[in-house]
Parts: C-alpha cells; sequence; structure tokens
C-alpha cells in the first residue's frame, strides 16, 4: 500500500491518503475530500474548485502523472 498527502495530491491539509492502486487511492482521496466539504471545509471547496478550473486535457494530464509516478510514492 502507498501513501501520499491530501496537499500532494492538489489538496490542501496533510492528511495521510493511502491505496494498494492508483485509482484507490483517488477515490480515496475524493471521499476525504467530500468528507471535509460536508463537513463545512471551504479550503477543500476551494481546491475542488480550482481543480475543475483545469481542462479536461489538463485534469487528464494530471491524473496521468500522477499514476506514472505512483510506484515511487512510499509505503504505507
Amino acid at each position: 500500500m502507498k501513501q501520499t498527502t491530501c496537499r500532494d495530491l492538489r489538496g490542501v491539509c496533510d492528511t495521510k491518503i493511502t491505496g494498494n492502486t492508483a485509482e484507490e487511492m483517488a477515490q480515496n482521496s475524493k471521499n476525504h475530500v467530500m468528507e471535509m466539504i460536508g463537513s463545512g471545509d471551504e479550503a477543500h471547496k476551494e481546491a475542488i474548485a480550482d481543480m475543475q478550473q483545469l481542462s479536461p486535457e489538463e485534469q487528464q494530464q494530471w491524473y496521468g502523472e500522477f499514476v506514472a509516478s505512483f510506484d515511487s510514492l512510499p509505503e504505507a
């Protein structure tokens, strides 16, 4: 299992996000952000808004780079 932080995934906090695959980590990151937004966290709302400002191509490029770097993340 690999780990990174919310901040390293374009987020705003140092919560550790883990996953056995890039896809699982992405889902866990999304779950974290949605939980934070649900609790009224404005910083996470802004982070999502910033990500949504990227074009679909930019989002795909960012995700592709994340997937390519997944194996180099530290072990949880």
